[in-house]
């Protein structure tokens, strides 16, 4: 508009209505005002009916030996990814050069006896440090009483090199049919921390498990110390919560597998700032919604969602799933899908299939990153390439 503007009018046009100062002022306001214009505008659509993801096969990377891989961008551009390592700690690896080659891994917490360090999210905080949470587990088969399942955390304050501060946060029993699961953490602009994990320690005699919350309030030195249930589906197992907050809607969201409808299904679980998980999201309630715009067949399976924001407001969620796979509804034969949504994490459309995954192989326990530049990252764990579980990453470009 500015260049419209200044190249169809000229000083002498105008020299009988302004002097060459006053010429030069107004286009200078000008300029200004069209900045302005254009700055207020979104940079992109936000009908998510009109973006969708091509993945970049060239980009394909592995990581490293392990699940549950978890990809955060620091401010000086270099890349960590956090997973579950096949031997059983908790590790970390960093690319400086946008994911191209990765470092030897670094341990963040290393596996005690045979209780594995698992499942761990990540988390960069607003005084620079880094923040990962995770998931000590025993044996499937434990009776040992002294080893319980639980959710600690640990803490960089030198951009992932070396690693402290661990703390345990919460303690459930020590079997397996009544452990805490999948940690995830978000920090509101506020400065709070809220923490998520899946929790089946307090229903010992059903096959129930809510999403439950620890607060922190002083970049996660201290926590709450009795965690508040924030989503419940009776007689239904909420499981694997990610969570971000939307300014433009100023709401907390997270995304959870819900098996209240035969097989499980991503939905999203949400509270706005100001009411801020007062109460419990119930089955009923109108702060729970199933994800996805199509409605997939009920025995589908469609589990392990993952949430994040783009740049423009919008919304992504993968999930692990079954419904381009056949018949088999297993978990055993899902791959990884992402999926586009609208700026307040509804209607989630346009699915895409990052990793091209053999009928003999899976694609599980998967995330996806947004970097600075809109690339997606997708990061997924699978036995399709080397016959052992691993890392890999690819690439993915937004299309509007």
């Amino acid at each position: 508009m500015y260049s419209f503007y200044v190249n169809n009018i000229s000083y002498k046009k105008m020299n009988k209505f302004l002097s060459y100062h006053q010429f030069n002022l107004f286009v200078l306001l000008l300029q200004q005002v069209c900045i302005a214009q254009k700055s207020s505008l979104p940079k992109h659509p936000v009908n998510p009916g009109l973006i969708h993801i091509v993945w970049d096969t060239n980009s394909l990377r592995r990581i490293g030996d392990g699940e549950y891989a978890r990809m955060v961008e620091l401010k000086s551009g270099r890349l960590v990814t956090v997973y579950a390592a096949a031997i059983g700690n908790t590790e970390i690896v960093y690319s400086n050069d946008h994911g191209d080659h990765w470092s030897e891994p670094v341990i963040v917490a290393a596996k005690a006896s045979d209780i594995r360090m698992d499942a761990p999210g990540i988390t960069l905080l607003n005084d620079g440090s880094l923040m990962v949470c995770y998931n000590p587990r025993p044996p499937f088969r434990n009776a040992d009483t002294s080893k319980h399942f639980a959710i600690r955390l640990a803490k960089s304050y030198d951009d992932g090199l070396t690693w402290g501060d661990d703390q345990l946060l919460y303690k459930a029993t020590y079997k397996f049919k009544d452990g805490c699961w999948e940690p995830a953490a978000l920090q509101l602009p506020s400065g709070e921390i809220q923490l998520f994990f899946s929790n089946e320690g307090i229903y010992t005699n059903s096959d129930e498990q809510d999403i439950s919350m620890l607060r922190s309030f002083d970049n996660g030195k201290t926590w709450t110390t009795k965690p508040g249930i924030v989503s419940f589906r009776k007689g239904s197992r909420d499981g694997m919560p990610v969570p971000v907050y939307l300014p433009a809607t100023k709401e907390i969201l997270f995304s959870i597998e819900d098996n209240g409808l035969i097989n499980f299904k991503p939905y999203i679980i949400r509270s706005t700032i100001a009411n801020n998980w007062c109460q419990t999201v119930t089955a009923n309630s109108a702060d729970r919604r199933y994800a996805l715009k199509d409605s997939l067949k009920g025995n589908v399976y469609a589990g392990a969602p993952y949430l994040c924001m783009l740049p423009n407001g919008n919304t992504l969620l993968s999930y692990q799933s079954t419904q381009l796979r056949g018949g088999n509804q297993d978990v055993n034969n899902a791959e990884m899908i992402v999926t586009v949504g609208d700026k307040e994490g509804r209607n989630f459309v346009n699915p895409t299939v990052p990793f091209k995954i053999p009928a003999n192989a899976t694609a599980l326990w998967n995330s996806i990153s947004v970097l600075k530049d809109e690339t997606v990252v997708a990061l997924t764990s699978t036995k399709a390439h080397n016959g052992k579980t691993e890392v890999w990453m690819i690439k993915g470009r937004l299309v509007y």
